[in-house]
């Protein structure tokens, strides 16, 4: 898809095309889970303190966005001002006491550029049930495009990066998504990865061992942190509209087998509802219960 991007420059607006790489996954090539492990990193990725520095502004709307989603407060957080949302939407996995891991095609774009420094995208974002140590999330920021890893067990940070770039989309991506899977290797111990459609394998983002802060549920949602607008309009609205958001082919690993997300093992209880984003143009649709969520600007 294309469309026309207006490009602010000095005292005068100067028209571009760009080529907007967002497309829905069910274009996408298709990957599927998988047992075997990879030693091989996710190409450019940055991990440990490069990360938490650079990371550090979206600390705090990561946390608060999350304690909307969980419904209570996180250990050390600081309060955060009422003049923000933090909503979120769509599949939430059942705790089923056999969760080892997540899988989905998530959506990603090059033309997501919030233009309020107090506005994050936080879309979608994946987090198994079971109590895992990593979620993956997509993040957009007024200075950053990155697929993250945030770690719940140590440091309560993000701790890997790779920045959405002309490598990443021609390495990971396959009709506007990347294909990640976050998976319980023995013990606590849980991988995330990322799918490279060049090598046709799994390369690796983070590991990371230990207890969750983030509880035994998890979720794939479309999550994120706005400010507010004199009209009652979050910014995000601006920044997302006429564009296409969403995770398909998600699946739940049960004691080792994959499933797809669905009645039974997910739900939603994690939906904040419409009205919470404050976004007269946005439409939400579950496209397939629970397996494939669609968010349109």
């Amino acid at each position: 898809m294309r469309a026309s991007i207006f490009r602010r420059v000095g005292a005068g607006l100067v028209a571009c095309t760009a080529v907007v790489l967002m497309a829905t996954p069910a274009q996408a090539a298709v990957a599927t889970p998988m047992a075997a492990k990879s030693t091989t990193d996710v190409a450019g990725v940055q991990r440990g303190d490069a990360v938490r520095q650079s990371t550090a502004a979206q600390k705090e709307s990561f946390l608060t966005a999350h304690e909307g989603l969980l419904g209570r407060r996180l250990s050390g957080h600081a309060v955060q001002a009422p003049a923000t949302i933090h909503p979120s939407a769509g599949t939430a996995f059942i705790n089923m006491g056999n969760n080892q891991g997540a899988f989905a095609a998530q959506s990603v774009s090059t033309a997501v550029h919030p233009t309020n420094s107090g506005t994050t995208i936080y879309t979608p974002t994946l987090y198994p049930a079971g109590g895992s140590c990593i979620e993956v999330t997509t993040v957009y920021t007024k200075s950053t495009q990155a697929v993250e890893a945030w770690d719940w067990c140590n440091h309560i940070d993000f701790e890997a990066s790779v920045a959405i770039n002309s490598s990443f989309i021609s390495k990971y991506t396959s009709g506007g998504a990347y294909t990640t899977e976050i998976l319980k290797t023995g013990g606590n111990t849980w991988v995330a990865y990322l799918y490279n459609y060049t090598t046709k394998a799994y390369d690796k983002l983070y590991t990371s061992s230990g207890n969750t802060q983030a509880g035994t549920t998890g979720w794939d949602v479309n999550e994120l942190y706005s400010e507010l607008q004199s009209n009652g309009q979050s910014y995000a609205c601006a920044d997302m509209a006429g564009k296409t958001f969403s995770a398909d082919n998600i699946q739940v690993n049960l004691g080792g087998t994959w499933q797809a997300a669905a009645p039974g093992n997910s739900d939603t209880r994690f939906d904040s509802g419409n009205a919470a984003f404050d976004c007269s143009s946005r439409t939400y649709t579950m496209v397939t219960k629970y397996n494939h969520w669609q968010v349109v600007g």
